[in-house]
């Protein structure tokens, strides 16, 4: 067994207390060996806890540390008081519906108009299932660390460009799973991709406020219901400035009370379980630019839709890497890994 499946295994085993001589039953190793292999585990973010009782030492795996305070993060704008950035959310990565070609294009066509800056409202991978499940056939990969690595290696790259992403529910099933919040250990594989928190977070945009969301619910029969609500949660004084909601699966844009709202489509094609609860699955992504006037108070917000109306169901099967290399104004498709055998 190699080391990394080794501690991840691990790993699993202590997510109940266990001893260290349990554990040295299990997998028959030394003590040395334990410690070592734990040691390389905190290393990797895993926050696993000890004590010792009587000639014994307990230990439990409390998975990765959970953001406790609000997830806020700071944006400033350009010279000609200008943020610009490409929202995209649910590319649900590990499930045969997710649609890799698409988002590269998206990528490509944000360079190419000068946008250096993506979010992605949450639902980055497909999540897993538990083995009885029904679901669990539709996807490609189905373990949580294998997700981790196939994100990082081939979510599009462009340099000078920077994804910024919260989680969302999908994500949400490692955490239970594994208490593994791939969030961080995407971000830590990957220099040019920000975690912002699990489900929300507020950025600041100079003095303007943007709530980004992950929606936890069910979608509704009326499209706008979910963000409608949303907007009438907020106290007068609490109202963001704009709204970003992803997870609805549906490409929206409206303004009320005063705040500008955007629901953010998928980059997947319609799952099975979209199909069996009938959810309507809109493909595509926004462009937005915010402007600010000279006090950092928002001026202008406007966003242009890019739908895409055909997907591929073999997509996952043909698998490449958008990369740039050395010239900034050639971009590099680098032919990926088969990966359904």
């Amino acid at each position: 067994m190699e080391t990394e499946e080794l501690i991840r295994n691990i790993l699993l085993f202590i997510q109940k207390e266990r001893t260290l001589e349990q554990v040295c039953l299990e997998f028959g190793l030394h003590e040395y060996e334990v410690f070592d292999l734990i040691y390389q585990a905190r290393e990797s973010g895993n926050n696993i806890v000890y004590r010792k009782e009587q000639d014994d030492i307990y230990m439990i795996n409390q998975g990765d540390i959970e953001f406790r305070d609000k997830n806020t993060y700071n944006f400033e704008t350009n010279d000609a008081n200008e943020f610009k950035f490409i929202a995209v959310s649910d590319t649900l990565f590990g499930s045969k519906s997710q649609q890799l070609s698409i988002l590269n294009d998206i990528y490509q066509k944000g360079y190419e108009m000068g946008y250096d800056n993506v979010i992605l409202c949450g639902n980055i991978s497909a999540g897993i299932y538990p083995i009885t499940d029904r679901y669990k056939e539709t996807l490609f990969l189905d373990d949580t660390y294998e997700q981790i690595e196939y994100i990082s290696k081939f979510f599009p790259k462009i340099e000078g460009m920077t994804t910024y992403f919260i989680t969302g529910k999908n994500d949400d099933k490692h955490i239970k799973k594994y208490k593994v919040d791939i969030g961080r250990r995407i971000a830590d594989k990957r220099s040019d991709m920000v975690y912002l928190g699990p489900k929300s977070c507020d950025l600041l945009i100079d003095k303007v406020r943007v709530q980004l969301l992950s929606s936890q619910l069910a979608k509704t029969y009326t499209s706008s219901y979910r963000t409608q609500q949303q907007i009438d949660s907020y106290r007068s004084e609490d109202k963001p400035d704009i709204l970003i909601m992803g997870g609805l699966l549906q490409m929206e844009k409206y303004y009320y009370r005063n705040v500008h709202c955007l629901s953010v489509p998928s980059v997947c094609a319609t799952t099975k379980e979209m199909n069996d609860k009938r959810y309507a699955n809109t493909v595509g992504a926004w462009y937005v630019t915010v402007r600010t006037n000279e006090k950092g108070l928002l001026d202008s917000f406007t966003a242009f839709n890019s739908p895409y109306y055909t997907t591929d169901k073999n997509d996952y099967t043909k698998a490449k890497k958008l990369d740039i290399k050395d010239n900034p104004k050639k971009l590099v498709l680098i032919k990926g890994e088969e990966l359904n055998g």
